[in-house]
């Protein structure tokens, strides 16, 4: 064997290994908010997210980003603590606590050695139960956001995603990807305290706990932190549904001045809990969703297009989104627009081949096994589980559901999920240098960028 066949030709790869994840185990403690543990002693150290079914789809109409400033206010104080009284507690455990919001839930994530898991678990109980909405902090809060929104207003990628979220979602609330000034100018920490109220209760919680303890001393620790928390049934809020697209747009955001034009291109998706998910995930693995992909290797290496390529499936509980994205050239925004709508096209009438699905399926399979070696990892696939409507067993069948991926799969998937002719074309640039070269990809709508 030469040694230009030892360094270059990669090994065949060899069977799916077992994958042996730890045993959960379920509890509801006495206030009827529900636990699930996965005790894994591997190292002494536990991960905790207590998470709400609260996100920005949850936000009143006229107050977008209630969701997200409640639970950054949680940590900025309780009744117990000043914020910097709290943040020094935490610091004490040598443990971490935050709280975030996404579109469908809010969290609160924490870790922790084993040996201060009590403490640790007090500190959640403060932050959860009892935040105290300080009108100094809670104003902090707010200047603060403001402030990283209008940051946000400047950068041409956050530009692009607000105007492609308003376009794919319509009137459903995924359409708000952030705040505006005045929403926030009217939030008080009364409009804070009553948000809290209606939404963080015990029957709309979930607690994930990872790491080394045992479900008799954690259901100990929580009775004593959760049992006394008052529940509530929270009620799911309706929505209208995002439009169903029937021809392709174009929609420039106009910004006079830019040197690069941020795209991004693509249409509604399966939802994570239906059947063609997973499948499509492995088929956007290979048109773009790694280093190599069908995008990667045409635009950027091929034509030299772009540096930053790629595409995404998004993850949310009631609508979801295929997704093409590249920053380039004004001069070839035309051109590459075209070569990505190709590449989906050719999805469609001439499928993959084998080894490029394998590739994608042993690449997928890989980056799933390296993300559940972490507790971090096991513990927001189960949130994820929890949240998303997903089966009970998806960890545990993951794997061979990828590999039971065949071309017929993805001859089916791409034609009933995949229509280049439909997508939505988002581009933030300098109208008046890229609408002439856009127009011919559909009717073109420009709007300034405020």
């Amino acid at each position: 064997m030469s040694r230009a066949e030892v360094t270059t030709t990669p090994p065949a790869a060899g069977a799916l290994r077992s994958l042996v994840l730890p045993q959960r185990e379920e509890f509801t403690t006495s206030s009827g908010l529900r636990v699930i543990l996965v005790e894994d002693r591997r190292v002494p150290f536990v991960t905790l997210r207590l998470v709400v079914r609260a996100g920005s789809a949850h936000d009143p109409a006229d107050l977008p980003g209630l969701a997200a400033l409640t639970a950054h206010c949680l940590t900025q104080g309780t009744h117990k603590r000043k914020s910097f009284q709290f943040a020094r507690a935490v610091e004490e455990l040598g443990a971490t606590l935050d709280a975030s919001a996404n579109r469908d839930y809010s969290t609160v994530s924490a870790t922790v050695l084993a040996e201060n898991l009590n403490a640790l678990l007090k500190l959640m109980g403060e932050t959860v139960r009892t935040p105290a909405f300080a009108d100094d902090e809670v104003e902090l809060a707010k200047e603060n956001t403001i402030q990283t929104l209008q940051y946000q207003r400047t950068q041409p990628s956050f530009l692009a995603r607000e105007r492609y979220a308003q376009v794919i979602f319509g009137n459903h609330p995924y359409s708000r990807i952030a705040p505006t000034e005045q929403s926030v100018r009217a939030m008080t920490s009364d409009t804070l305290r009553e948000f809290h109220a209606q939404c963080y209760t015990p029957a709309n919680g979930l607690l994930v706990v990872v790491g080394a303890v045992d479900a008799k001393r954690l259901h100990r620790m929580l009775e004593q932190v959760f049992g006394e928390w008052t529940s509530g049934e929270v009620a799911a809020p309706a929505h209208e549904s995002p439009p169903v697209r029937q021809r392709r747009t174009v929609h420039i955001v106009d910004r006079p001045g830019s040197v690069q034009v941020n795209l991004l291109i693509g249409h509604l998706a399966p939802r994570p809990c239906e059947p063609d998910f997973l499948p499509l995930e492995v088929i956007n693995t290979a048109l773009g969703g790694r280093a190599g992909s069908r995008l990667f290797m045409n635009v950027r290496e091929q034509k030299g297009f772009a540096y930053d390529v790629g595409s995404h499936l998004s993850e949310h509980r009631e609508a979801s989104s295929f997704t093409m994205s590249a920053q380039v050239r004004p001069e070839v925004v035309g051109e590459a627009v075209g070569e990505m709508l190709q590449e989906v096209e050719s999805l469609r009438q001439s499928g993959i081949a084998e080894a490029e699905l394998t590739s994608a399926k042993n690449y997928m399979n890989g980056v799933f096994s390296i993300r559940l070696s972490t507790q971090g990892g096991v513990a927001s696939e189960i949130v994820a589980i929890e949240m998303l409507g997903l089966s009970r067993d998806y960890m545990e069948t993951y794997r061979e559901r990828v590999q039971q991926v065949t071309l017929q799969t993805v001859h089916e998937v791409v034609n009933s999920h995949l229509f280049p002719e439909r997508m939505a074309v988002i581009a933030v640039g300098e109208a008046q240098q890229i609408q002439p070269l856009l127009e011919p990809f559909g009717e073109v709508e420009v709007q300034p960028a405020v």
